[in-house]
């Protein structure tokens, strides 16, 4: 049998072949083995979080378990203690309200609280033991407190370079067994005078002290007042302090005072005299005036019309209000002027001010008295209306004389006016005339005229002080 020859080329090929599967199975297995590898390293990652969350659960398992132990709140007591310990070495080298607050502040924290059904019988000892330990601790803490509270000032009222222009009042509450420390200092005259403003008794009296220092002892629960008048213009430092007889008292909320002004007699006590005004009605009713309009009154009626005022005796000023309107119908507020500028002055008589001013025509009074009783207004509704302290005048104004031609007072006069209020000074004149006139051609307007004098006059009123409840 011949032997068949295998071509060169052929062999070197199923050689080729036969390398580069050898090759292709050695890759192969590089990548089984580097995908073992990253099973491997996958596996020893999850093992290393896995233990890691255990340790974690058992050191929070163990934290957690320290914070419940049962001494833990004898722990947390002693602690409070020991912080106590340290407040009062501080309070007793220093003295100072500062440290005596901290010391007060820890003495009403301090307590040591627990359910005695919840601590394991081995410590129940343990724990009475730090309950009579606290309670004896705060025993003596109270104690130390109640003996020192004297050396402790609460400040009651602190005034620098305070200009004292007029006299004035500033009340604060005492409680029996206090003690009050007056420290004032003025390079002007003033009288200074401490009383109890219940039994109206005077504790103190400095008249023209340069300076005063000086402490007094309360004998009585009460409100108490520090008055100070002085002679002109001159600058104050006052500071009123207080000390309390016992730590209860010095514990009790401050006593807050409502003062209120009431009228009263010049004999009472306190009583303060001001210059106020008596309000007197000029017209016991509105007055009712109709005003035809141009082409109406040259058949009947006429476009204007003349109201005397008279003025009563010993008044300097006449207030007005002038409600326009293009209906005859009534409102509720007609009538009602002088009874709100008789409430609105009681109201604001005692708050600060001036009660009448008789020069100028922008007195504060007048202003408030007035800006409350404002008519109500119609945008249609408008007339001239011209004021005259002449009888002759006033009757050419009647007669239908031009404007132009007649003498009236300018100042007060109000041409094309909408509803209004307004004060007149009366400069001694006993009575005013109102003119008005209606220079619409086609509609008739009504008026509602309300008027009242002032009467300045001698008023009292006295500050009553009271505990707020």
């Amino acid at each position: 049998m011949s032997k068949v020859g295998i071509p060169s080329k052929f062999l070197a090929a199923v050689i080729g072949v036969e390398c580069k599967c050898e090759e292709a199975e050695r890759v192969t297995n590089v990548h089984i083995i580097k995908k073992k590898i990253l099973l491997h390293l996958t596996f020893l990652f999850i093992c290393f979080f896995v233990l890691l969350s255990c340790h974690s659960n058992q050191t929070s398992d163990k934290q957690s378990n320290e914070s419940e132990s049962p001494t833990a709140l004898v722990d947390k007591s002693n602690e409070q203690l020991e912080e106590i310990s340290l407040a009062v070495r501080r309070f007793n080298m220093s003295h100072s309200a500062e440290d005596f607050n901290k010391l007060n502040q820890l003495y009403g924290n301090l307590k040591f609280n627990y359910d005695k059904n919840a601590v394991p019988q081995e410590h129940k000892s343990l724990f009475a033991e730090q309950e009579f330990k606290v309670d004896s601790v705060k025993m003596s803490l109270g104690k130390l407190l109640d003996e020192n509270v004297h050396l402790v000032h609460k400040s009651i009222l602190k005034e620098n370079d305070h200009l004292l222009a007029a006299a004035e009042t500033k009340a604060f509450y005492l409680r029996k067994g206090d003690k009050l420390f007056v420290d004032f200092q003025t390079s002007g005259n003033v009288v200074v005078k401490i009383y109890n403003a219940d039994s109206h008794a005077t504790l103190k009296t400095y008249i023209n002290k340069k300076a005063v220092k000086d402490s007094i002892k309360i004998a009585h629960s009460a409100i108490y007042l520090l008055e100070m008048k002085p002679t002109g213009n001159t600058y104050v430092d006052v500071e009123l302090t207080k000390s309390m007889a016992s730590l209860e008292s010095y514990n009790e909320r401050d006593v807050e005072i409502t003062e209120s002004h009431d009228a009263c007699a010049a004999k009472d006590f306190g009583a303060k005299m001001v210059r106020g005004i008596k309000i007197t009605n000029i017209f016991e009713e509105p007055h009712k005036i109709t005003l035809r309009s141009a082409l109406k009154s040259a058949f009947s009626g006429g476009k204007r019309s003349v109201v005397a005022m008279n003025v009563p005796a010993g008044s300097t000023d006449v207030a007005y209000s002038l409600r326009i309107s293009t209906s005859q119908s009534d409102q509720n507020g007609d009538g009602q002027f002088c009874r709100k500028v008789d409430e609105k002055y009681k109201q604001i008589k005692f708050l600060g001010l001036p009660l009448y001013e008789s020069k100028g025509s922008n007195t504060n009074i007048f202003r408030e008295l007035l800006n409350y009783s404002e008519p109500y207004r119609e945008e249609e509704a408008y007339c001239n209306l011209y004021v005259f302290t002449s009888s002759t005048e006033a009757k050419k104004f009647s007669d239908g004389t031009p404007v132009s031609q007649l003498k009236y007072n300018v100042d007060y006069s109000k041409q094309g006016t909408q509803s209004c209020n307004d004060r007149i000074p009366t400069k001694g004149v006993r009575t005013i005339y109102f003119g008005f006139e209606n220079t619409r051609m086609r509609y008739s307007v009504y008026l509602w005229l309300e008027s009242l004098a002032t009467v300045p006059t001698t008023e009292y009123y006295k500050t009553t002080y009271t505990v707020t409840q």
